[in-house]
C-alpha cells in the first residue's frame, strides 16, 4: 500500500511538474490571435551602428518602475512603460514630443512596474511592433495590455534568438532569456536585455535580470556598454561584482523611488569602480548619444 502511495505522488508530482514547464515554455499564451514567435534574422546578425548616428534616452521618473523613450530622427523606441498609476504621466512625456507613432515597444517581462501602462500607450498611439518575452505570470494589467492588443489588431512579438534592427543609423538587439524555468524569480529572469549602439557608443538594458540571468549576460559576447541600465532596480546581487567587470560601464541608471530605495551595496560597488550613477527618484534623466559623446541631465 505504502508503494502505491509512493508511486500515486510520484505521478501527480511529475503531471504538476510538466503542466508547469510546458505552461512558462507556451509562449502564445493567451492565445495564437495575440502573439508570434520571432526568431533570428541572418540578414540582420551583423548590423553596425553608423558613425554620425545619434540618439536621445529619457528614463522616466516613475518610481520604482522602468519606463525609457528612445528617440532618433525619424524612429521612437518605448522600452517597458511604467506602472498603470504612472501610465498616464509617462504617454504625457511622450505627447508632450509631438509623438503619434511609437515604431516599436519592447516589454522586458510581465511584472506590473514595466507593463502596467502598456495599453494606455497601444490604445492611444500608433505602434509598429511590440517584442515581449515569455509569458510567465497572469495579472490585470497584463489582461488590459493584450485586450489592447486585440481591439487595434496588433500582436505582442516574442522573442526566441538573439535579434537586430538598425533604424536611422542606431542599432537595437534584444537579447531573450536562454531558459523557459529558473530556481526563483521566473518572471524577473525571464527578463529581455536590450544593447542600443550609436556610432561608437553603446547603452544596455537589463530589465529585472536577478543571479541566474545575470549569468547568463555575463556568459554573453559583446554586451560591454558605456551607460548600464543596472538590473532590477538597483537591487544587490551575488554576481553584481562579476557583472559590472564583464561589462564596464561608465555611467549607470537605477530606476528607484523614494520608498523603494536601491541597496547601499549596490551603490558602493558602483563608486568603487568609478562609474557615475543616476537614480530616476531624483527626477527624469536624458541621456545624448553620438560621436562626440554621451551627455546625461537630470
Amino acid at each position: 500500500m505504502k508503494n502505491k502511495l509512493v508511486v500515486a505522488l510520484t505521478m501527480i508530482a511529475t503531471i504538476f511538474s510538466t503542466a508547469s514547464c510546458n505552461r512558462n515554455s507556451n509562449a502564445l499564451q493567451p492565445g495564437d490571435d495575440t502573439a508570434e514567435e520571432v526568431y533570428a534574422d541572418e540578414a540582420s546578425k551583423n548590423l553596425t551602428p553608423d558613425p554620425d548616428s545619434e540618439i536621445t534616452i529619457t528614463a522616466f521618473k516613475c518610481g520604482k518602475a522602468d519606463a525609457f523613450l528612445l528617440r532618433t530622427a525619424n524612429h521612437t523606441v518605448v522600452i517597458d512603460t511604467a506602472t498603470e498609476k504612472k501610465g498616464d504621466n509617462f504617454l504625457e512625456l511622450i505627447d508632450e514630443q509631438g509623438i503619434d507613432t511609437i515604431d516599436e515597444i519592447i516589454i522586458t517581462h510581465f511584472d506590473k512596474d514595466h507593463i502596467g501602462g502598456a495599453d494606455q500607450i497601444i490604445r492611444s498611439k500608433n505602434v509598429g511592433k511590440v517584442y515581449t518575452t515569455y509569458l510567465s505570470k497572469d495579472s490585470d494589467d497584463i489582461t488590459e495590455y493584450y485586450k489592447a492588443l486585440k481591439e487595434k489588431g496588433y500582436k505582442d512579438l516574442i522573442v526566441k534568438d538573439v535579434i537586430s534592427f538598425k533604424e536611422d543609423g542606431v542599432v537595437y538587439t534584444i537579447y531573450p532569456p536562454e531558459a523557459v524555468n529558473y530556481k526563483s524569480s521566473l518572471s524577473n529572469n525571464s527578463s529581455l536585455a536590450i544593447k542600443v549602439q550609436c556610432a561608437d557608443k553603446t547603452m544596455l538594458f537589463t530589465g529585472d535580470a536577478e543571479e541566474e540571468r545575470i549569468n547568463e549576460l555575463i556568459s554573453t559576447d559583446g554586451l560591454e556598454c558605456d551607460v548600464l541600465k543596472m538590473p532590477h532596480h538597483g537591487r544587490f546581487k551575488k554576481n553584481l561584482d562579476e557583472f559590472l567587470n564583464r561589462v564596464n560601464p561608465k555611467y549607470a541608471i537605477i530606476t528607484a523611488s523614494k520608498k523603494d530605495h536601491e541597496d547601499a551595496e549596490t551603490v558602493g560597488l558602483l563608486d568603487n569602480k568609478g562609474v557615475e550613477t543616476y537614480i530616476t527618484r531624483d527626477g527624469d534623466i536624458t541621456i545624448t548619444m553620438n560621436a562626440e559623446g554621451i551627455t546625461i541631465e537630470q
